[in-house]
């Protein structure tokens, strides 16, 4: 559970701030980035594109936070 809060902060930074090797570091030990890529689209959307769809939505770190707790 804790990683999974992990993985959602760090998936909050990268679309938030930009790729920040930290951010990177923490997603790439959570497993994001199985499924995800900055740019790409793998499995999951890229973090770019996740970033673009919560960027101007209030609240958006806690409604991401939100579907990685419930395993969405």
């Amino acid at each position: 559970m804790k990683s999974m809060i992990l993985a959602g902060l760090a998936a909050v930074g990268l679309a938030v701030a930009g790729p920040a090797s930290a951010s990177e570091d923490l997603a790439q030990k959570s497993g994001c980035t199985k499924c995800h890529a900055v740019a790409d689209k793998k499995m999951g959307p890229s973090f770019k594109d996740i970033s673009a769809k919560y960027k101007s939505k209030a609240g958006s770190d806690a409604a991401i936070v939100a579907k990685l707790k419930a395993g969405k």
